[in-house]
């Protein structure tokens, strides 16, 4: 028999889904397959993308959602990270839930050399 004591014992009824490995691995993750966009690196385009997500009970991502975007390709290159993720199937007592989630993905420019011409001064007579 459950009394209200018991049910209050068990606060984490429900267990929302984690990636494997936290946060530092899902950071990792964007960074090793985020393809910054041809269009905004020439536009030299740099900024967050907020998106909006749902994992349900079998770890499957969906209802992909751009919340703030930049455009120049970034936000389509977010939405595709986002569809990529796979987290593990969660069994909560026999109920089926979609748990919520955002994320801000960062486009950041690789930070180049500064350019360097060797050339060398003749005079000529």
């Amino acid at each position: 028999m459950l009394t209200f004591t018991s049910i209050m014992k068990d606060k984490k009824f429900v267990k929302k889904p984690e990636y494997p490995g936290g946060s530092e691995a899902l950071k990792q993750f964007v960074k090793e397959n985020l393809r910054y966009p041809q269009e905004a690196s020439l536009h030299r385009v740099e900024g967050k993308v907020f998106i909006n997500y749902e994992v349900n009970d079998k770890g499957k991502v969906h209802s992909v959602k751009l919340k703030s975007g930049i455009g120049y390709g970034c936000d389509k290159e977010a939405i595709r990270i986002v569809k990529l993720l796979k987290y593990p199937s969660q069994i909560n007592k026999g109920v089926r839930i979609n748990t919520k989630f955002k994320i801000a993905i960062h486009f950041n420019l690789p930070k180049s050399k500064p350019i360097q011409i060797n050339y060398v001064y003749t005079k000529t007579s």
